[in-house]
């Protein structure tokens, strides 16, 4: 087979892994498929033959119960038909009616009945077959039965039911005793069922016997009776319960899994079977069983037939089995012989390659720059390239078989690596290099700086090194160089660092005194501010002192007439103005110190309100007005001193806007907005707005849009500065109601 294959085999072995792969699986699905689709059909056929077979051990079944039944129909007429059976019931002596007793037994005896037994009129049992026995029907009442119902109307009767008094399945077969035209009693002979369920019990099939509801009335197996196949409604349950055919016993259903037809005439089901387990517990299985039922006419029933299909299933597993283990086999035996075909064709490729490859190393050896020399387990040279030659620029065959001593000599400094090497044997890969300096001299030619590089060789049976010798002559010349040149580079790094440390510290210099200069100018406009708020102030002040100085001089009349409660309240009011001046002084105070590089959380409207303090002496006197929204609760990152400014800053110059506009309206408004990252403090007033030049340089140094000699124009610029400084800004546009705005815009504080 495997010869045969080759071929074939060795083409697979050139295949794209992919496609083999790919070739693989189309044949495992293939022989899946088969093996599964041939399982199902072998499956089929094998149920079909059962089907067949089945169907004549139906008909037998159904025949044999037929017929033995059959039998017992007409005993009830021979009974009722006998004289001694009519004397007992009319006269009713008890020597009748024993002497009866003894003929129903014989009777019973011979005809292999189960029980034979005489009723009254009223449906009392008077004579019976087994009136030894403890559970006689001698005495009983059996009136609510319905072949008893039948007889009396003199009809033959038949009825299956649990027995009450024997707890016995059976078959009631009953017939009206005449007396002339008068029907005096009833004839019953009963049927067990149970000599059927002995008789084929050991069968290889189990039989139901169904009746007109489907109740499983005798079987093979004892735990099917008394169970349906199929779920009974409310109705169908409530009538099998009043009429006491099986008295308390209940009405359950089969434990069938599934079902589905196979054929017109059967159908394969699936029921769930306990079986008891070595240690006690239960095990619940599964098991599949061809059904075929057929009617039986005499007696109104169903028979139905389950045959087991685990033999078919186990067969047809095996035949899996076997199936599977042959393509297993098969696919294993094609695997094998691949893998060999596959072996072959590396060793092939490996023997090409080893061969293509020496070739290609004795090519590298004599056309690389390197020198190359192999030496013996005793340091002796075995071999040379060309190169080594070309190093020396003559011949060194006659070094073949002498010490590496008479060809290289290592440097001092690496000599006792260099033996080291040598001598050692490596156990390591890492170990395995060693680099040294030395020169390669020969007779007559001058010595030649070169760098060798000695490494041992994993040669079978016996050891050897390989020498690498580089040329170093270069080499050297360009460290020379390259130390010369990193030599003058640091003297110049250093001449150079010398320089930019002396442009560092004048620059150092040159900052802090522009940071002093730029706070000195800060605190300039500051002041500048304060001199034209100065008016104003002076005002202020005078009107408290000239109130201070009448409260004075009328305390004194007071207090020469003795009206101390009169001098009392103007030395009070004197109090009063005196913290109402010393307010004024010490906001223009803190106004006027310098302030602090550091930013700290502050209250924005508290700096509103301490600037509008600052310029409200002035406001009073220009008579105008301020318009604010409501109290703001907000916070941002900024020095106190420095907000103060640059409010104070833009409340005056809207005031010198709009005094230039000589309008009634005079108003400067306030606003606050803010979200979760800034705050905006606008200021906006009645003026006429501003001009597109103003607009465009606003914010420069010295450029003022106020008559000369009313600002030098250093007010914004240095606000503008100032709200840098805390991270903010500046900005101005005319609204578009007229005027113009100016917004500051701070970081909101965030408390963590």
């Amino acid at each position: 087979m495997a010869l045969l294959s080759f071929p074939l085999l060795h083409r697979l072995s050139n295949t794209h892994p992919r496609r083999l792969i790919w070739l693989y699986v189309s044949v495992f699905v293939i022989c899946f498929l088969t093996l599964w689709r041939g399982g199902e059909a072998l499956k089929q056929q094998q149920i079909e033959d059962l089907e067949v077979e089945t169907k004549e051990q139906l008909d037998q079944l159904a025949s044999v119960i037929e017929s033995a039944i059959a039998k017992y129909q007409h005993m009830p007429t021979l009974l009722a038909s006998n004289d001694r059976v009519r004397i007992a019931l009319r006269d009713g002596l008890p020597s009748d009616i024993n002497q009866l007793n003894r003929e129903l037994e014989q009777i019973n005896r011979i005809t292999e009945a189960s029980d034979s037994y005489i009723i009254d009129v009223d449906g009392n049992t008077i004579a019976a077959s087994n009136y030894r026995s403890s559970k006689s029907f001698v005495g009983g009442n059996f009136s609510f039965r319905p072949y008893f119902k039948d007889a009396l109307k003199g009809k033959p009767g038949r009825y299956y039911a649990l027995g009450t008094t024997s707890n016995i399945r059976g078959y009631y077969f009953s017939y009206p005793v005449y007396e002339g035209d008068s029907i005096i009693g009833v004839a019953v002979v009963k049927v067990d069922l149970g000599q059927f369920e002995k008789r084929f019990s050991n069968q290889s099939y189990e039989f139901l016997l169904l009746d007109p509801d489907g109740v499983v009335f005798s079987s093979s197996r004892t735990q099917w009776l008394y169970k349906v196949m199929r779920e009974l409604s409310h109705n169908e349950l409530r009538r099998i319960a009043e009429s006491q055919r099986y008295f308390n016993r209940a009405i359950v259903t089969l434990p069938i899994a599934s079902h589905r037809d196979f054929s017109s005439r059967s159908t394969i089901i699936e029921m769930l079977e306990e079986l008891a387990d070595p240690p006690g517990d239960s095990v619940v299985e599964r098991r599949s069983y061809l059904a075929m039922q057929k009617p039986i006419q005499l007696l109104d029933f169903k028979i139905s037939v389950l045959v087991p299909l685990t033999i078919i299933e186990e067969q047809i597993a095996l035949w899996r089995a076997i199936f599977a283990g042959g393509i297993t086999i098969t696919m294993l035996i094609l695997g094998l012989a691949h893998l060999r075909s596959r072996m072959l064709q590396e060793r092939s490729d490996a023997i090409e390659m080893a061969r293509h490859n020496q070739a290609y190393i004795r090519e590298v050896i004599q056309h690389t720059q390197a020198g190359l020399v192999t030496l013996n387990d005793q340091s002796e040279i075995e071999a040379l390239n060309p190169a080594v030659e070309n190093l020396l620029s003559c011949s060194l065959s006659g070094l073949i078989g002498r010490p590496l001593s008479s060809l290289f000599h290592v440097s001092e400094k690496d000599r006792v690596r260099w033996v080291k090497a040598l001598q050692s044997d490596f156990d390591n890969t890492d170990a395995r290099l060693t680099t040294v300096e030395g020169e390669l001299h020969a007779t007559d030619r001058p010595s030649i700086i070169v760098e060798a590089t000695i490494c041992e060789l994993q040669l079978p049976n016996r050891r050897s090194h390989l020498v690498t010798f580089h040329d170093m002559t270069e080499r050297k010349r360009y460290e020379q160089e390259i130390t010369s040149a990193r030599n003058a580079l640091e003297l110049r790094v250093k001449e150079r660092t010398s320089e930019l440390e002396e442009s560092n510290h004048l620059l150092r210099q040159e900052i802090g005194e522009h940071k002093a200069t730029q706070q000195e100018l800060i605190q300039t406009a500051k002041l500048a501010v304060l001199g034209q708020l100065s008016a104003g102030l002076n005002h202020e002040l005078n009107q408290p002192l000239t109130a201070i100085r009448a409260f004075a001089d009328n305390g004194l009349k007071f207090l020469e007439r003795e009206r101390y409660e009169q001098a009392k309240g103007n030395l009070h009011q004197i109090s009063q103005l005196g913290l109402h001046m010393s307010d004024i002084i010490a906001r223009f105070k803190v106004f006027a110190r310098k302030g602090s590089e550091t930013h700290s959380p502050i209250d924005v409207q508290s700096a509103i309100n301490g600037a509008l303090k600052i310029v409200q002496p002035r406001f009073k006197e220009a008579n105008i007005d301020v318009r604010m929204n409501a109290s703001v609760q907000l916070a941002v990152l900024a020095d106190m001193v420095f907000l103060e400014q640059v409010l104070v800053n833009l409340l005056a110059n809207a005031a010198d806007a709009i005094l230039e506009t000589n309008m009634d309206e005079k108003w400067v408004e306030v606003s606050v907005e803010s979200n979760e990252q800034h705050v905006r403090i606008k200021v906006r007033d009645s003026g006429k707005g501003l001009s597109d030049e103003a607009l465009a340089h606003l914010f420069e140094p010295f450029y003022t849009s106020k008559a000369s000699g009313l600002g030098l124009g250093l007010g914004l610029s240095i606000s503008q500065r100032i709200m840098e400084s805390m991270k903010g800004g500046l900005s101005a546009q005319n609204h578009p109601e007229g005027g113009a705005e100016f917004c500051v815009t701070l970081n909101a504080f965030q408390p963590e």
